[in-house]
């Protein structure tokens, strides 16, 4: 789907792979029935055995290489499965029975994904079960790994950009009290939304030209910030002004920031004589997408991968 190989993303660990499930929104069978919602996730036999295959990936890697698995955000969908908070967590734990052997899958000890809170499912961090989840990763020496819904707050919360970049910088030991503080900013692009036609995407999410793998070792389908139009470079900008300033604050060197959120999956970059800057947005398992090739409709189901300065974007499909 996407492909793009560079050295200057200063990540060139060649015994590690990062695999990056983006955005799934479970809900149960019986709140998509009632709630009248158009959408439900997609491809779920074939994303299950994709992550028992990458469980068996994993162990064969291993003691030589390492795999690592993250799960980034929006796994449960209890925006759409409750209105309102939550007290007692019942609502994940009525997803979890609905998909238990998915959720299992996931949750192997043998696979032990990582996973991260999105918007759809930030409120799992009150509860036991789910406390060690976090809001964004730092994949040394060069990756930021967040669910990419706080750069949805950085267009509409200018006061707040240093809160937040500390909170997205500090994510992993920010703790349930900065949680707390940056849960109104999450709930106000909830308000007044019904989610029954579309989450993200009310059209076919467009991902630009495809070819095979096997088509060539090169860079392909990479959109170019001063070429590519608009639509395929969203957030490309935010999150490389947000690396930068924690580069600056933090003395990190941020080159790459992987996110999803947008079900929009793609691989933008800056690319000019004075800066170099990635981001790769790995889709979804719900909606649309198409291609400029294709303009008909297929259903997200993307994987992503990175590993010695190289990253990959793929949309599966069922066999047969």
């Amino acid at each position: 789907m996407a492909q793009l190989r560079d050295d200057r993303m200063n990540f060139p660990q060649s015994g590690e792979l990062h695999v990056f499930i983006p955005d799934i929104h479970l809900i149960t069978s019986a709140r998509r029935i009632e709630g009248g919602f158009k959408y439900g996730a997609n491809n779920l036999d074939l994303l299950e055995a994709v992550v028992r295959s990458l469980r068996e990936f994993r162990l064969g890697a291993a003691p030589a290489g390492e795999v690592v698995v993250y799960q980034i955000g929006d796994l449960f969908d209890l925006w759409r499965q409750v209105d309102g908070l939550d007290p007692n967590a019942s609502a994940a734990s009525a997803i979890q029975n609905d998909h238990a052997s998915l959720l299992k899958a996931l949750r192997d000890p043998d696979l032990n994904a990582q996973f991260l809170l999105g918007n759809h499912d930030y409120d799992l961090y009150r509860f036991p079960n789910f406390d060690a989840w976090q809001r964004s990763f730092v994949i040394a020496p060069s990756v930021m790994l967040l669910h990419g819904d706080v750069f949805d707050w950085v267009e509409k919360l200018p006061d707040e950009l240093q809160n937040l970049v500390l909170f997205i910088f500090n994510a992993n030991s920010a703790g349930t009290a900065g949680l707390d503080n940056m849960r109104p900013l999450n709930q106000q692009s909830r308000r007044k939304r019904k989610f029954r036609d579309f989450i993200q995407n009310q059209a076919p999410a467009p991902t630009g030209r495809w070819r095979s793998p096997e088509g060539g070792d090169g860079n392909w389908n990479v959109q170019v910030e001063g070429v590519a139009p608009p639509e395929m470079l969203l957030y490309l900008k935010e999150a490389r002004e947000k690396c930068a300033a924690a580069n600056s604050q933090f003395g990190s060197r941020l080159k790459v920031a992987v996110i999803g959120h947008t079900h929009h999956a793609r691989i933008a970059v800056r690319d000019t004589p004075e800066e170099f800057f990635a981001l790769m947005d790995c889709g979804a398992w719900i909606e649309n997408c198409n291609t400029a090739d294709d303009l008909t409709p297929r259903p997200n189901a993307q994987i992503a991968a990175l590993g010695a300065n190289e990253a990959r974007i793929y949309q599966l499909s069922p066999r047969g």
